[in-house]
């Protein structure tokens, strides 16, 4: 008799711990579930804001795109136009040439500079890899003294700089005209190539001073360069012509 009820005592605790263990595999196993939920849901979140980005930037593209055709168009009935033969015509035609190369729609070729520029390869001594590498305020004080030096026209990687073209650093990358590039920086300025030459060489110009940091800068002179036209979309939001009548007013905001 007392057999039988030990028995039956160790049988009773076996079937308890047995579904204690089932207990906590159904906990556990239950946690994974929700963890594994909460985890697709924030996926698939934010699966769905990178498609709503892609989605706007890819109406922006063809929104700016149809802009671009359509300039392109109204410029080709104006020189349509000023093809007519006439004295007039021909004075219209030679206006919106200079015109177009003024405001870089065209693409231009001429003497001029090409300078490259490459970050250091030396060992870095000061801690600071920034200093070793090429920023934004470099290519700019290039882009300046280029333009300080008559330079008529300037492409950097092959995109041509405007008034409004900005350079800027973002990360590891520098932006220009909305686009990203590394280095290697390849600049192409159309001008006369002995000034623009000496403008960077000279002593404690771009040139040296970014030779202290061992950024490898090399300018070349050619008798031929090309400068391609600007291939975004100009497009003003808030200036417009002054009338004649509001020519030199001033009014505060506020």
């Amino acid at each position: 008799m007392e057999k039988a009820k030990t028995k039956k005592n160790r049988g009773e605790l076996a079937i308890g711990a047995v579904c204690v263990v089932l207990g906590i595999l159904l906990a556990v196993q239950l946690r994974s579930v929700k963890v594994n939920s909460a985890a697709d849901a924030a996926g698939a979140g934010r699966l769905e804001t990178l498609q709503n980005l892609y989605n706007d930037e890819v109406d922006k593209s063809e929104k700016l795109q149809a802009q671009l055709d359509q300039t392109e168009a109204e410029l080709q009935t104006y020189r349509d136009a000023a093809a007519s033969g006439s004295s007039q015509s021909e004075a219209l035609k030679a206006e919106l040439s200079k015109l177009q190369m003024e405001a870089g729609l065209v693409d231009v070729e001429g003497p001029g500079v090409m300078v490259s520029l490459r970050d250091s390869t030396v060992a870095n001594i000061t801690g600071e890899e920034a200093d070793y590498i090429i920023h934004d305020n470099d290519l700019l004080s290039v882009v300046n003294e280029l333009r300080d030096a008559g330079a008529e026209a300037i492409s950097l990687n092959g995109e041509r700089l405007l008034a409004t073209s900005e350079i800027r650093c973002a990360g590891s990358v520098v932006i220009v005209n909305g686009r990203r590039y590394t280095a290697p920086f390849v600049f192409n300025a159309v001008g006369d190539p002995t000034t623009l030459y000496n403008a960077l060489t000279m002593r404690g110009g771009v040139v040296d001073v970014l030779g202290q940091w061992k950024i490898e800068v090399k300018v070349t002179a050619s008798e031929k360069l090309l400068v391609p036209k600007y291939s975004g979309v100009i497009e003003f939001r808030y200036a417009a012509p002054a009338t004649a009548g509001n020519a030199g007013t001033e009014e505060g905001v506020g």
